[in-house]
């Protein structure tokens, strides 16, 4: 048996389900991606999410696809503004209340200030909502030419951050190749796997499930959360 087949094999103990409820403003899916890189998911990234909504006056933080777009969408561009108004210290401490930084070093950018240059970026090509963020999926040019830019922005890394958030943008054929995911297939595999390697097994492996990418990453994100 193949690699993709262990994999495939491996993938039916996890629950691969179809994606629910997810952030319905771009300014949160750039917080939960600045601020999951090496954080608790639920214990910190969701609810510094949250306090963000509930400050900024945000009623439906979260929605199904099918509901997409909110109508009262926060612009980007009132995010970055949130943000220098306050100072990325402030808004650390006072808006968001996580003072998380990009790195395990004190002297690190917070990771407010890499997501406001995540946010000021986008808004700078064009992006303001989820809309604008679908067609700009859509235009591999552009995506090209904005991911080049992204990648400078302190904790960039591997790049895991920067797919998980297309994936959180909308683009169901992402794979964010993080610690949890590797992990995974390396137990499956038996061997050290890079991330650039997961991306493409996990996403033959998808096709043979006849599932999408983000589907079978999700699933072994959750199972490896538990484990």
């Amino acid at each position: 048996m193949d690699e993709i087949g262990q994999v495939v094999v491996a993938a039916g103990h996890l629950a691969l389900k179809p994606r629910g409820p997810r952030w319905a403003h771009a300014s949160l899916c750039v917080l939960d991606a600045v601020f999951s890189i090496n954080a608790r998911y639920e214990r910190h990234t969701v609810p510094t999410c949250h306090r963000y909504a509930a400050w900024a006056g945000i009623s439906v933080p979260m929605s199904g696809s099918a509901q997409l777009p909110v109508p009262d969408e926060q612009p980007l561009q009132s995010f970055v503004t949130h943000i220098q108004t306050h100072g990325e210290e402030a808004f650390s401490s006072e808006v968001l209340q996580n003072r998380q930084r990009t790195r395990a070093n004190r002297d690190a950018p917070l990771k407010a200030e890499a997501a406001r240059q995540y946010a000021d970026l986008l808004v700078s090509h064009g992006v303001a909502t989820l809309g604008d963020a679908n067609v700009l999926l859509a235009d591999l040019d552009k995506l090209r030419a904005i991911e080049r830019d992204l990648a400078v922005v302190a904790g960039h890394g591997s790049g895991a951050r920067l797919a998980y958030l297309w994936m959180l943008l909308g683009d169901d054929s992402r794979i964010k190749p993080d610690r949890m995911v590797l992990r995974w297939l390396q137990t499956v595999l038996q061997r050290t796997v890079t991330t650039v390697q997961a991306v493409s097994i996990l996403t033959e492996a998808a096709t043979r499930l006849r599932c999408t990418p983000w589907e079978l990453d999700h699933a072994i994100w959750a199972n490896q959360r538990k484990a």
